[in-house]
């Protein structure tokens, strides 16, 4: 099992969204972000928790540790497993486009990171 994740957009139901190379938000916005995990060993089908109890976290990392986003991650639907959101309030401000994911099944932790996973539209982009 290698996991990752896809990014998704424009998600109505378990069957109808959009798959995206990456998020795409708007700095002083809320976003909902959603994702499917994925086994990349397996061609990259669906990836659907195998414990009786699981948990998704997701950190947006920051080269400043102390500004870096952990949220915890829901099923929307809860007859799809693999699909996951969380949302991030219009306060919090992404500074990086790497994101960690961390997989718990029945306390046995699965750790991986994807690059350049979000781009942040910001709303003032400064002068000199």
């Amino acid at each position: 099992m290698k996991l990752s994740v896809k990014f998704l957009k424009n998600v109505a139901n378990v069957n109808c969204f959009q798959y995206v190379s990456h998020w795409d938000i708007s700095e002083g916005s809320e976003n909902t972000l959603y994702f499917k995990t994925i086994d990349k060993l397996k061609e990259d089908i669906r990836y659907i928790p195998q414990g009786t109890v699981n948990a998704m976290e997701v950190t947006f990392l920051d080269i400043d540790s102390d500004a870096e986003i952990v949220k915890t991650a829901t099923n929307p639907y809860s007859d799809d497993l693999s699909l996951w959101c969380v949302t991030l309030t219009a306060a919090q401000v992404v500074n990086s486009g790497a994101v960690k994911f961390k997989l718990t099944q029945d306390g046995v932790e699965t750790l991986f990171v994807v690059q350049q996973a979000i781009t942040v539209d910001l709303l003032e982009s400064g002068s000199c």
